[in-house]
């Protein structure tokens, strides 16, 4: 991370001498001998936005903390104060989270359904535009077998997609459950998102030679939305299913 991107997350206001022992810090976060001189610092401040900081009067504050100390001209972190410095700094430099994002489900289908099935679908689309195909495959895929659960549950018939160990089947037993039962009488979409869910995040999950592509996520993002909204309302947590 550069110097700006830094000191563009620090809270607003900070006096100049947090930035400049930040900077010091950020400077030796990979080798714990690196520093920067105060020229350095003020440039690196001002370059960000900064007002200009008088050289002198920095070397005066820093020489008065007690959480760096002077080296052949270049101010480095003190040992005893990385851990605080550590424990202060380190939000600015984690990655952000992404932005939310409509990209292959609308999240507004999800809301007020399950918490649960919300994260789901904000792992979808977030996944789909940090171009991390495979996992969106996977993620539509559980989407698809969490609410088939959720449909059983609703109507007090769960033990029905279980195996003789208790635990749910797997996504395969519950897509043939399903389509196989009189009680519900899936859309042609809705099979085909099925179908094709299933197929795209075995392969993403469990094909070592296999690597999804965006075109993969979209020519089936239309039937994955109609399968899942229409076992959003069998599952009685469609908004208008109450």
């Amino acid at each position: 991370m550069d110097a700006a991107a830094f000191l563009s997350r620090l809270e607003k206001g900070t006096p100049s001498l947090e930035r400049a022992v930040g900077l010091i810090w950020l400077a030796s976060r990979v080798d714990h001998a690196a520093g920067l001189t105060p020229r350095e610092i003020c440039d690196l401040d001002h370059e960000a936005g900064h007002p200009a900081v008088n050289v002198p009067r920095l070397s005066e504050q820093l020489g008065r903390d007690r959480r760096v100390s002077q080296s052949k001209g270049r101010w480095r972190v003190r040992p005893q104060a990385r851990k605080d410095l550590d424990d202060q700094y380190s939000f600015a430099v984690e990655p952000l989270p992404p932005p939310p994002s409509d990209s292959v489900l609308s999240r507004a289908l999800f809301d007020g359904t399950r918490g649960y099935l919300e994260k789901v679908v904000d792992q979808i689309n977030k996944s789909y535009d940090a171009q991390l195909w495979d996992c969106c495959a996977v993620m539509g895929r559980r989407l698809l077998e969490t609410l088939i659960i959720e449909v059983y549950e609703h109507d007090r018939r769960s033990d029905e997609i279980k195996g003789p160990d208790g635990n749910f089947k797997m996504f395969n037993g519950l897509i043939d459950h399903i389509l196989s039962d009189r009680n519900y009488n899936l859309s042609r979409n809705t099979v085909e998102g099925l179908k094709e869910q299933k197929r795209l995040g075995d392969l993403s999950a469990h094909n070592r030679r296999y690597n999804a592509q965006p075109n993969d996520i979209k020519k089936n993002s239309g039937d994955l939305r109609v399968a899942a909204e229409e076992l959003l309302h069998l599952s009685g947590l469609h908004p208008k299913a109450t």
